[in-house]
């Protein structure tokens, strides 16, 4: 399994993790027969609604293309700060994700 974690930055997931995510192109073939299972935990501190639409729609992109079982997304919406995300449904609904798995 593997869990993509990373702020929001500007619509998108950060520059690490986008280099990490770059360097899966020489594993392409191997990563897809194996038909790994993956989700998406990320915070902003914008908390509209539209906050994560760019995002979600380049994980789900990612799922499709390398063929991966998406267990799930957590967005932590409004999650600033410490004491927001601790304030926010945000580790609960993480929790949750973590049971499931």
């Amino acid at each position: 399994m593997i869990v993509f974690a990373t702020p929001l930055y500007y619509y998108g997931m950060s520059a690490q993790l986008k280099i990490v995510i770059d360097r899966f192109c020489s594993y392409n073939s191997s990563i897809t027969r194996k038909h790994m299972k993956s989700a998406l935990l990320t915070v902003a501190w914008n908390s509209d609604n539209w906050t994560f639409d760019a995002l979600e729609s380049h994980y789900q992109t990612l799922v499709r293309y390398l063929d991966f079982q998406d267990q799930g997304m957590v967005l932590g919406r409004g999650c600033g700060t410490p004491s927001m995300t601790r304030h926010s449904r945000y580790p609960e609904m993480a929790y949750k994700l973590g049971n499931r798995l």
